[in-house]
């Protein structure tokens, strides 16, 4: 009976073990999947205004060639 208590014993350390290395390979997992979601958004973000500074500048341009035109012209 001492060996089968003993087997029981040993078997739910390894439950245990499995269950807390399952925990934290979830967390591992959640956390990277969090910050993988934050470079996304931030890289989003910068893309968004290199695009907007991309525009902004083109109009600029456009606007400042029509003026020379428009100068060159008269």
């Amino acid at each position: 009976m001492k060996k089968v208590i003993a087997l029981f014993a040993i078997v739910s350390i390894g439950f245990v073990a499995c269950n807390t290395a399952t925990e934290k390979a979830t967390e591992a997992t959640d956390d990277a999947t969090e910050m993988m979601e934050e470079a996304t958004e931030e890289a989003v973000e910068a893309i968004e205004e290199a695009v907007d500074s991309t525009i902004e500048a083109t109009t600029e341009a456009v606007e400042a060639t029509e003026e020379a035109v428009e100068e060159a012209t008269d």
